[in-house]
């Protein structure tokens, strides 16, 4: 695979970083391969600098099968299909442990050899979904839904099963065995959905993942703790309605052990029912996966003890080449080991703030005690060099100053701490950025970058590999949990263009914007990164010139439309809602963590214009003062929904639905403790929509 660019930039270049990476000829590079490497100038050392009596970090845990998108596809499927025959009670009891079937069958060249193979069931079934992916058109924008053909047109389609009997290479006789005895069933459970699946999903704060139980049985090295890979939240609230009323007619799922009242489930349940009781969330499968945080805070040189622990664990007594760890990493990704799943633990996105512990570089307000004199001078050299990360941020000609504020991972650096084979999944930076990577010590790190022209052939290779996933988790990218091996028969025959950097203490990793990148690290290591802005997003401010007058008369009328939507819900709440306050919020401007949006607890949107503040259970409401629920900052108001079960933060449509699916079956007034806040004044509104209109008629 072809390596990235290093560049070698002289001293008076490397104290200008923004201009030389502003440098039209650096920018072609960034285009062309994604990211380069900048490599400093002889004498160019900073000496790491951490107070390693205080710091401490909490590691993520990696299980390296899992982050494979088709393994995880794979055992997601298997699970969905066991708890789907709990709940119809199948009697064959059928529970699947491995998520293929071995099929046996003549070689068509030598009728006298019989072939083996692995079947999974997974790829059975994404093979005979993927082309009935729909855009639907709704309120003006496109939405991909999986629309599930009758069975009876999927077993008489003989083309279809002629291409998966060919591309599997297995007689289509034994596919469509397989599909009867292990899928069918399911299949018409899905199609009986009405082809929404997505909405079948119960919407939850703290999802669990259907894989969240393999993630326990395994060793994780010294000193490990494992957390749950979701925060548990400790109330017994209904998922659907957020009450923690009537528990006599409150069930838990056996699968994620979630509560629901039987009259908010669709269709709604009489009774409890005996036996198991599987919610449509884990017979569906809402797509979930996220990394376990270990409970345990490491200090530095414990997880270097750790660090050899797992190279003894998992590396042979001779010393591996790169090329040797990088075939030995996708190997442990890609092959499925469900008896004994690879764990490794990766220090990320480590932002601890006090002196010593904000990041690796130097810096005036944490100084060793061991360095004086002419140490000294060349420390605080270090403290203001424009390439030190946690000044790169405010360079001349950096785009962040105008921001006006610190964003954390943007204008503040953030540590990672490596161990062997940890990984960061694929991913570009958000807002289309770059972003720096400085290595302070350790062992070599393996980058992947596949630059803008491949973005496309990489999101529909992921979409056609998992037609489904996408649809449950469509932000699934942004969550960095994903892996493909860029060796992949897949996809080097998709064309996607992709190179690799190994990465060595003292050398710098730029990733240029709508870059998707990845990689793991050979072994323990310490890295400081942060995204940044320079003058190459021109290029990207520009391409908005391409939507024109009419697309911006359209996104106006999509916003009348909104609003006036919004305004009727608006209306109905006020009819019943007693209540209601014009938000009054202050921010901080030198918060790094300030929010600026309030968020339904339901459906997670942003409650744009208004929301209600809902009371879940008696005299719950009445324990916060009005004039201090006034006065809360936006963090404080959505901390107060998520922390704090007794209330619910509701956008409009989700408290009217509320309303209708409301059983008052205690007889109190249900609305007489709820309040309709408005996060922006309606005459102000009114006012903005009448300005942009009477501009765009200019």
């Amino acid at each position: 695979m072809e390596e990235i660019p290093a560049l070698y930039p002289t001293e008076q270049e490397f104290k200008n970083p923004i201009d030389f990476l502003s440098n039209p000829h650096i920018k072609r590079l960034g285009v062309r391969y994604g990211m380069v490497k900048v490599v400093p100038p002889n004498g160019f050392c900073p000496p790491l600098s951490i107070d390693m009596e205080n710091f401490t970090f909490q590691p993520r845990i990696q299980n390296l099968e899992n982050l494979d998108l088709k393994n995880r596809c794979r055992l997601f499927f298997m699970k969905q299909l066991n708890n789907f025959k709990r709940s119809v009670k199948d009697p064959s009891k059928l529970i699947l442990r491995e998520p293929y079937t071995i099929v046996e069958y003549s070689d068509s060249t030598h009728a006298s050899e019989i072939l083996k193979k692995k079947v999974y069931f997974y790829d059975v079934f994404s093979e005979l979904i993927k082309d009935n992916r729909t855009l639907t058109d709704t309120t003006q924008s496109f939405r991909r839904k999986l629309k599930f053909r009758d069975i009876s047109q999927l077993r008489g389609d003989s083309s279809l099963w002629r291409t998966i009997s060919k591309k599997f290479n297995v007689p289509i006789g034994l596919l469509k065995e397989i599909f009867e005895k292990y899928i069918a069933s399911y299949y018409i459970f899905l199609h009986s959905l009405n082809e929404n699946v997505h909405t079948a999903l119960h919407a939850d704060q703290y999802p669990k993942s259907l894989l969240s139980d393999d993630e326990d049985d395994f060793d994780l090295g010294p000193d490990s703790n494992s957390g749950s890979d979701f925060e548990e939240d400790d109330d017994d609230a209904c998922i659907v309605c957020r009450k923690t009323n009537d528990p006599k007619r409150t069930i838990l799922c056996d699968s994620c052990d979630k509560p629901f009242h039987i009259y908010c489930l669709s269709p709604p349940l009489e009774r409890v029912p005996s036996g198991d009781w599987i919610c449509n969330t884990c017979i569906v499968g809402n797509g979930y996966y996220g990394f376990t945080q270990d409970t345990h805070d490491y200090s530095l040189p414990e997880f270097q003890e750790y660090c050899k622990h797992q190279n003894s664990r998992l590396l042979p007594a001779r010393k591996l080449s790169i090329d040797e760890l990088e075939e030995m990493f996708w190997s442990l990704v890609t092959k499925n080991r469900r008896s004994s799943l690879t764990t490794v633990k990766y220090g990320a996105d480590i932002h601890n703030e006090l002196p010593g512990q904000i990041t690796g570089f130097p810096t005036r307000e944490f100084i060793p005690k061991n360095i004086n004199g002419d140490e000294l001078k060349d420390y605080l050299k270090y403290c203001d060099h424009p390439m030190n990360l946690t000044n790169l941020p405010m360079a001349h000609n950096s785009l962040l100053p105008l921001f006006k504020r610190n964003i954390s991972g943007m204008t503040i650096p953030w540590i990672y701490i490596g161990s062997l084979f940890s990984t960061f999944c694929w991913h570009m930076e958000d807002q289309y950025t770059l972003s720096a990577n400085y290595q302070h010590e350790g062992d070599p790190k393996v980058w992947y970058s596949i630059p803008e022209s491949g973005c496309t052939k990489f999101n529909d290779l992921l979409n056609d590999m998992s037609p489904d996933l996408f649809i449950k988790q469509p932000d699934l990218l942004h969550q960095l949990v994903t892996l493909i091996s860029p060796y992949d028969s897949n996809f080097k025959k998709s064309g996607i263009p992709v190179y690799k950097a190994v990465q060595k203490p003292n050398e710098y990793i730029i990733t240029f914007p709508k870059c998707y990148h990845a990689g793991f690290n050979t072994e323990s290591m310490c890295f400081d990164m942060f995204d940044l802005m320079i003058n190459v997003l021109d290029k990207y401010n520009k391409d908005t010139l391409l939507f024109n007058d009419a697309f911006v008369r359209q996104c106006y009328s999509s916003l009348i439309v909104f609003y006036n939507t919004e305004l009727k819900r608006i209306r109905k709440i006020q009819a019943i809602v007693p209540r209601t306050t014009l938000l009054e919020v202050h921010t901080d401007p030198n918060d790094e963590d300030e929010e600026y949006d309030i968020f339904c607890s339901q459906c997670k949107t942003i409650c744009s214009i208004a929301f209600v503040l809902r009371k879940n259970n008696s005299d719950s409401i009445r324990t916060y003062k009005r004039h201090k629920k006034n006065h809360l900052s936006i963090r404080q108001w959505n901390e107060l929904s998520t922390t704090d079960s007794k209330v619910s933060i509701l956008c409009t449509q989700d408290y009217l639905k509320s309303i209708q699916n409301l059983n008052n079956s205690d007889g109190e007034e249900p609305y007489i403790d709820d309040e309709l806040y408005f996060t922006k004044s309606l005459k102000d509104i009114d006012s903005l929509i009448k300005q942009v209109g009477v501009k765009l008629d200019r």
